[in-house]
């Protein structure tokens, strides 16, 4: 299963508790495991934040979106 929302990310984070409490990974892989949840998490709620902005139609008629820019080192 690989994570994609709020949802899977708690079950990664339940599956990995549970492996760590029956000894079938150690504390520093489960500690990474949360800290990579918690990256994952963050980026969740920007896209959250980032959609309930894009929402307004004053910020859109206002703004730029940088989000649909390419990434300047990518070749064309």
């Amino acid at each position: 299963m690989k994570p994609v929302n709020a949802k899977s990310l708690f079950h990664l984070l339940c599956n990995t508790l549970e492996k760590l409490e029956n000894d079938e990974i150690d504390v520093a892989k489960a500690s990474a495991t949360a800290k990579l949840v918690g990256q994952a998490n963050n980026l969740l709620n920007y896209e959250l934040k980032r959609a309930i902005t894009l929402s307004n139609e004053d910020y859109r008629k206002n703004h730029r979106n940088l989000e649909l820019k390419d990434f300047d080192s990518l070749p064309q």
